[in-house]
């Protein structure tokens, strides 16, 4: 399964990181508060060395990871805890635009993939898709912004649709893919997620409709 590096592990060690540096903040300024200057430095140290260890783990999984471009047809889950949505490119077209450009038209589908929920969850409650973000990548590293309103569309288990995204280029380019991945600002301090900085990117080439 490609994902977009979101796990509950991942997960667990921000909100970890979040909380705990929140804690040992609070704990400094009582230490300082109260005069105990020894405890305070001791706070210090150990958030100085918690720190290191999460951006030690954090570059190494930048560090590690590779670009990686999906074949028309092939999913990836983008992960909110769980990997249950599967997004997947099944045709584009190009046409000339009225400013004299190239308007690109992607369908792409999307899946509530069923094999990744718990037999105790129930099969017809809905799941609603955290924020979105699509666009063009052009071979210049260029990003031509689409709309997610398509993308917003409460699903169940085993259900699909597809839906088309329409782009406007100021030409018609070669090895363009599209872009779609989780929009959620957080994500780009999560281990190991594609979203952090010098993480590699899971993109998707463009089929092209017969």
């Amino acid at each position: 399964m490609v994902t977009d590096g979101l796990n509950p592990f991942a997960l667990l060690g921000f909100l970890g990181a979040v909380l705990g540096g929140g804690a040992l903040v609070v704990a400094y300024l009582v230490a300082r508060v109260a005069g105990r200057g020894p405890l305070a430095n001791r706070v210090l140290v150990a958030g100085g060395i918690g720190a290191g260890a999460y951006l030690l783990l954090f570059a190494v999984a930048d560090l590690t990871s590779r670009d990686r471009v999906l074949a028309p047809g092939e999913e990836k889950h983008i992960c909110e805890i769980d990997c249950h949505l599967a997004y997947s490119v099944v045709g584009a077209k190009t046409e000339s635009n009225p400013s004299g450009g190239t308007r690109y038209t992607v369908t792409v589908k999307v899946r509530f993939d069923e094999a990744t929920i718990s037999s105790r969850r129930p099969k017809d409650a809905p799941l609603s898709p955290n924020s979105r973000y699509v666009a063009l990548l052009d071979s210049a590293g260029n990003y031509y912004p689409g709309s997610t309103e398509g993308l917003k569309r409460r699903l169940i288990p085993g259900e699909s649709y597809t839906t088309d995204i329409v782009f406007d280029l100021p030409a018609a380019m070669t090895n363009v893919q599209l872009v779609l991945r989780n929009a959620d600002f957080e994500t780009r301090f999560v281990i190991g997620h594609e979203n952090s900085v010098g993480h590699g990117k899971v993109t998707f080439a463009l089929a092209r409709n017969p």
